[in-house]
């Protein structure tokens, strides 16, 4: 692929469309700019991208990447912390209600939102994989990255974050904006790079990703908060979910979390205020959306309902016909689907590739949201997910082992006796955990269902209740359909060299799975 020409930087409103060469398309805009299926046929990108706004520009589509965050924004209902920016862009857009990731956790999650294809399927399942020389994960032969694709429309494209993919790639066939370093010495926790539409060529349009720290911002949230005069959460007034002990470091931790909320608000606020001063609002498409749920024990790595679920906000105002504002969805939505959504709104066709659907198609509609847990850094798992419109399924499939085996968190929590999980464990060791709090700790259900109407928190196992049968069968009947057309990558055994990328980065205690105590005898 060859980088896009780039003449002088932009410093305002963007100019003409871009031109491109013929494709082959199934998707275009029709019928006063709704995308519609029409039979395939050769149409010119730069024909696409005038059909998509008003103004007759491309439109640039603009990512706001969160890490590690609930949807605690006022836009969904919170009411413990202010978050106007985010308020404010939710009613100029779309909020989705009901957003599930495709993998609780950053890299396997990120991989499916810039393929548009589930991890499982793509073989970038397994958390940060494929990052040492021997043990690199190729995407199949034909499948193109979402930035990738805008490139090859005449986009310029960058991302201001981390990438942490789980696969090989060329950064610089990505993004043509930015300059690329590693996240840290080691280099497994991937590339990362900055960029800004304000380097973007004049005249052409832009793919951008902006990252913000999220949930992960929590540890020094507090001078941020000091310094802008906010008032911190006061853990006192938090409620502990009955998932968990009421332990006072549980309750800093989500004290903490909101904190975040006003942080990730701030950061939005400073993104909009820019694309407006920079006249480039009305011709743009935000998507604000999390990565997967908070760090909290249950939540980060973790395929229940609060691992899974994420914030999700998509605002156009120059396609305001097809993103209506101020629109609310409670459907079941896939995060991976802001791949297709936003190449479909930008006039680009979808490849048949994607898993990835356009949410805004009229025929938009997913049954179930599906989701992976597998290797999580240096614990082996594999749990499938079948989220549905009331009840939620889970399939745990190793089950000589407890959903908690000792993970990164536990791990470096060690060494502090009073840190809230070294104490949840501790009560668990001597009985006085609820049932539901002591699930992840003792023997494991082969299988999981939840009605999440009465059941929010999931604390209530209905697989052996009779009276559910037949919503059991219908979603383990579901997901083994998912399972077969995606060949799931997982069912086949790991690779040395895929064994030897884990025993390799972390130490010989952190590593208590079973597959370890055999590789040690």
């Amino acid at each position: 692929m060859q980088p896009d020409c780039e003449p002088k930087p932009r410093s305002r409103k963007l100019g003409a469309s871009p031109g491109g060469d013929a494709i082959e398309a199934d998707r275009t805009l029709a019928r006063h700019g709704k995308v519609t299926r029409l039979i395939k046929q050769p149409l010119l990108s730069a024909a696409l991208a005038l059909a998509a706004t008003a103004s007759g520009a491309a439109p640039n589509v603009l990512w706001i990447h969160v890490e590690d965050q609930h949807p605690w924004y006022g836009a969904y209902g919170e009411t413990r912390v202010a978050t106007p920016n985010i308020d404010a862009l939710a009613r100029e857009g779309v909020v989705f209600e009901r957003a599930y990731a495709a993998a609780p956790v950053c890299s396997p999650s990120r991989s499916a939102n810039i393929t548009g294809v589930y991890p499982i399927r793509a073989g970038t399942h397994d958390h940060r994989s494929g990052r040492v020389p021997d043990n690199r994960i190729e995407l199949p032969a034909g499948m193109a990255t979402v930035p990738e694709l805008f490139r090859r429309h005449g986009y310029s494209t960058f991302n201001n974050g981390k990438d942490d993919y789980n696969f090989l790639y060329d950064r610089g066939a990505l993004y043509s904006i930015g300059t690329t370093r590693r996240n840290e010495p080691a280099g497994w926790k991937g590339e990362a790079g900055d960029g800004d539409w304000r380097d973007v060529p004049e005249g052409v349009p832009f793919f951008g990703q902006i990252g913000t720290l999220g949930g992960k911002a929590a540890p020094r949230v507090d001078s941020a908060l000091k310094a802008a005069g906010v008032p911190a959460v006061d853990p006192a007034g938090v409620t502990v979910p009955p998932q968990y002990p009421d332990l006072a470091g549980l309750r800093d931790a989500i004290a903490a979390h909101l904190d975040t909320m006003v942080d990730t608000d701030n950061r939005v606020g400073e993104v909009m205020a820019r694309l407006k001063a920079d006249d480039l609002w009305g011709n743009t498409i935000v998507v604000l959306f999390s990565d997967h749920g908070s760090n909290l024990p249950r939540s980060k790595e973790f395929c229940y309902d609060e691992g899974l679920k994420v914030p999700l906000i998509i605002a156009a105002p120059g396609l305001a016909d097809i993103v209506r504002p101020g629109t609310r969805r409670g459907d079941l939505v896939s995060l991976m689907d802001i791949a297709a959504t936003s190449l479909a709104l930008a006039g680009i066709a979808v490849p048949d590739t994607m898993d990835s659907k356009d949410v805004f198609d009229p025929d938009y509609q997913r049954p179930y949201v599906f989701s992976s847990q597998d290797r999580m850094s240096n614990t082996i798992d594999r749990v499938r997910s079948v989220m549905g419109p009331r009840f939620h399924y889970i399939r745990n499939f190793l089950t000589d082992r407890p959903l908690y085996q000792f993970g990164y968190r536990e791990m470096g929590a060690l060494g502090q006796p009073d840190h809230y999980l070294n104490t949840m464990r501790r009560m668990y060791e001597s009985g006085t955990l609820t049932t539901a709090q002591a699930l992840p700790y003792g023997p494991r259900p082969a299988e999981e269902l939840y009605d999440l109407a009465s059941d929010p928190d999931e604390l209530v196992n209905l697989a052996a209740d009779p009276a559910h049968r037949k919503t059991l069968d219908d979603m383990r009947d579901a997901l083994t359909g998912w399972i077969d057309a995606t060949g799931d990558q997982a069912q086949k055994p790991r690779s040395a060299a895929a064994m030897r990328e884990i025993t390799e980065r972390y130490p010989e205690d952190w590593l208590r799975g079973p597959e370890f105590r055999q590789r040690r005898r």
